[in-house]
Parts: structure tokens; sequence; C-alpha cells
């Protein structure tokens, strides 16, 4: 009897689509692995309620708070014209000095800031009110940033400028991390039906 080459190439494919499937295991387990984990940032309103104000004990404010980590969220809630949120190195946060300020913000009502590296954050007012005790310095830790189960209210927030609570739930890196997550179990799902 003659060999039908339809029916070898069928019965190669299906010895191959065997061994294929160990194979694309390990692929998804590979690219599922190298995807950054789906952490969700913190909103944190500066003096909770109080916000950007004199007379806040914003060194019990961090101690009540932290850990920060990279990605989390600082919102400063303050009176436009009254006082002005001003990043600083640790010479200018010591001495309530904004000469040599990172950056100075002023208008509007509020801003926000993104704690991005794991560094030390240093923001002082420098409308006078750094020296009774406006100022504020925070670490960012590396890790995941995600809400911790600190006493305050929470609530979700799609924007970190929008109203917050004291901490909430952010969802700027939720959402850059769910695009490649979608299409990694996309991917997973196409080559588990090739199989």
């Amino acid at each position: 009897m003659a060999a039908n080459p339809d029916r070898e190439v069928c019965h190669r494919a299906g010895r191959g689509g065997k061994m294929l499937l160990p194979v694309m295991a390990v692929l998804a387990a590979v690219v599922l692995a190298s995807l950054p984990s789906a952490a969700v940032a913190t909103n944190y309103t500066v003096g909770d309620e109080k916000g950007w104000n004199p007379k806040v004990d914003y060194t019990s404010w961090v101690k009540k708070h932290r850990p920060f980590y990279t990605g989390d969220w600082l919102l400063f809630e303050y009176q436009n014209g009254r006082s002005d949120v001003v990043q600083v190195d640790e010479v200018g946060y010591d001495n309530c000095d904004k000469e040599s300020a990172i950056s100075s913000h002023s208008k509007g009502t509020s801003y926000a800031f993104q704690l991005k590296e794991a560094k030390d954050y240093f923001f002082i007012c420098s409308y006078g009110y750094c020296y009774s005790g406006m100022k504020l310095a925070v670490t960012a830790k590396k890790g995941p940033a995600s809400s911790s189960p600190d006493s305050g209210s929470s609530s979700s927030s799609s924007s970190p400028a929008a109203k917050s609570s004291s901490k909430s739930a952010a969802s700027p890196l939720a959402a850059r991390n769910a695009a490649p997550l979608a299409a990694a179990v996309g991917a997973a799902a196409m080559l588990l039906r090739m199989l």
C-alpha cells in the first residue's frame, strides 16, 4: 500500500502537538512571571481632613500612614494664596529654605505628587508656616504599592487629583499593569486552543 503524504503529515503533527504541550506551558509560565505584579498605588491626602495647613502635626501624620511605596500619591489640599507646596532637599527641609527648590506649586487648591523613586522626599510651605511645622518628610520604599490595613477611611479613586479620603486605592498603577496581563492571558488562551 502506498504511503499517503497527507496522512503522514497529520501523524507527525499529532506527535509534535503532544510534545508541544509542555513547551507551551513553560512559555506561558515565563510570560506570566515576567509581567509586573498588579499592585495598586495608594492616594494619601496630606494632613487627612485638615489638609496642608498650619498647626497640623505632619510628623505624626507620616507615622500614622507609613510605609509609603513607589507609585503612591500625595495629595496636598491647601488654600489658594495662603500656602504653597515646595519640594526641597533635606537641607531646605531642615532650614525651611526654598532657595534650592526642586519644584514649587501654589496655583489652585490642590497638588498631586507621585512618589516615583525609592528615596526620601521633603516638602515645605514657603509662606512662613514651615517654621511652625508645616513641612513633610516622607520615605518611599521599593515594593508593592498597596493599601495597608491602617485605620482611616478608604475609598476608590480613579485620579490622584480627585477628592480622596486620607488613604484610598488608586488606579494609575493597576491600569498600567492590566494591559500586559490581559495580553498574556489572551496569548495563553490562544496557545491552548492551538493544542
